[in-house]
């Protein structure tokens, strides 16, 4: 059977070039409500590194070839928004996965119950994974084949070369960075990283690294805080269970992340499930997109050493 790649709708590029609604997709920041490890992942140390090439969807998310059950490779969505990595139906179909227990998982408009699947093995570059319980959703939610979520990347420095158009997977190291590489220091929350050296205005912000997210996006407090209340437009979220919202929209004319200053930065505010979800639903913070990441040449998320390198483009 034949398994055709899906076409998702793209985001509007003249956003707040006069368009009232327009309209883009939100990471899945995806939980289980009782979470469970897979049973078999290799130890760090044993891992290789590897070096993954990337590509980007119609949303500019990074894209990295995985293999299930043996079988692929297929484009998966890296994103450090989510918990548990997510196969889309028809993936699943394609694959014949066999179904399991629904879970109660946690997207960006609320909990929702999903159907499971198991997969027997599941590579990313030199990893494996055997024996994983993941949700599944509709593709058409998804914008993709399947979502690779923290599960896959733990323990491990993730480094997304926007220039070489590759994906790095390694140890935790201060080696192979450049010159003039920006270090920003996280703490661990739940298998994220919250970057905390942040801030919009002289007020200090908590950020998220959301690769699965095409677009940043604040919390309502920190739209309160700056006082933004009566902005005209609007953009329409859909989460990955369907469901969508209409929030409001707008520009920060400075957004300092540690040592790095991002300029006239697009950003939509919602009050996402997963601020509350990191205890940040009263304090300004955000989910930092991939219109935003992608004004660097390369970024590096290490893991285990909780810091986020970022290098600017030449």
């Amino acid at each position: 059977m034949a398994l055709a790649y899906p076409h998702r709708r793209a985001v509007a590029l003249g956003l707040f070039a006069g368009a009232l609604t327009s309209e883009f997709w939100a990471s899945p920041n995806l939980v289980r409500a009782q979470p469970q490890e897979p049973d078999q992942v290799q130890p760090v140390e044993d891992i290789p590194d590897s070096v993954l090439a990337a590509s980007a969807d119609e949303a500019e998310r990074v894209t990295v070839p995985v293999m299930v059950n043996g079988r692929g490779p297929f484009p998966f969505i890296v994103d450090t928004g989510s918990t548990n990595t997510v196969v889309s139906d028809a993936l699943a179909a394609h694959l014949r996965l066999p179904l399991g227990e629904n879970l109660l998982i946690k997207a960006a408009t609320g909990p929702a119950v999903a159907n499971s699947v198991r997969v027997a093995t599941l590579s990313v570059g030199a990893r494996r994974l055997t024996n994983l319980s993941t949700p599944v959703l509709e593709r058409v939610n998804l914008g993709g084949l399947g979502i690779l979520g923290l599960d896959a990347v733990a323990n491990q420095k993730l480094v997304m070369d926007f220039r070489k158009k590759q994906m790095l997977l390694t140890q935790s190291s201060r080696r192979g960075e450049d010159p003039g590489t920006i270090v920003v220091q996280a703490k661990s929350k739940y298998g994220q990283l919250l970057l905390v050296d942040c801030e919009v205005g002289g007020m200090p912000l908590y950020v998220i690294l959301d690769t699965g997210g095409e677009m940043t996006i604040g919390n309502m407090t920190m739209r309160t805080m700056l006082e933004r209340r009566r902005q005209a437009n609007e953009v329409q979220i859909i989460s990955v269970t369907g469901d969508s919202m209409t929030v409001p929209i707008g520009i920060l004319p400075q957004l300092d992340v540690g040592h790095v200053r991002v300029m006239n930065q697009p950003i939509a505010y919602a009050d996402f499930y997963a601020f509350s979800q990191f205890g940040l639903r009263d304090k300004p913070a955000m989910l930092l997109g991939m219109n935003t990441l992608r004004h660097f040449a390369r970024v590096s998320i290490d893991f285990p050493a909780r810091e986020v390198r970022f290098l600017l483009d030449a």
